[in-house]
């Protein structure tokens, strides 16, 4: 099992004063490191993976808090795919914990990632 590692980032951000200031460096940086740990606990995993998350959801939430695409962002998270994406729906409970980002985007961020998910041809 992978965590993951932009809600660690987070969770840090929280404590500054660029809490609400997101730079695509730093979606750069998280990408990045989520791959790191996939690959070296992808060496460790009996013939499945689980992912928490992944760079590719990284690029997404890029869009979200920057506004825009990134390239950069797009090209690491290229790098790893998965056999199957598991997007859950919005009909399960939203439930705040203290960082999750609105409820009101639910639906939005959701059909986001089925689009780009289409498009690309992931199974999921």
């Amino acid at each position: 099992w992978v965590p993951e590692y932009g809600r660690t980032y987070y969770e840090g951000k929280m404590t500054s004063d660029q809490l609400n200031n997101w730079q695509t460096a730093e979606f750069v940086h998280i990408a990045k490191v989520q791959n790191t740990v996939e690959e070296a606990l992808a060496k460790q995993a009996n013939k499945v993976l689980i992912c928490d998350t992944s760079s590719f959801a990284t690029e997404i939430w890029h869009e979200r808090y920057v506004g825009t695409e990134s390239k950069e962002i797009k090209k690491i998270s290229s790098k790893m795919t998965a056999d199957l994406y598991i997007v859950t729906n919005t009909d399960i409970p939203f439930v705040q914990d203290g960082t999750r980002d609105g409820e009101s985007i639910r639906q939005k961020m959701h059909e986001r990632f089925v689009e780009v998910l289409k498009e690309r041809k992931q199974n999921f």
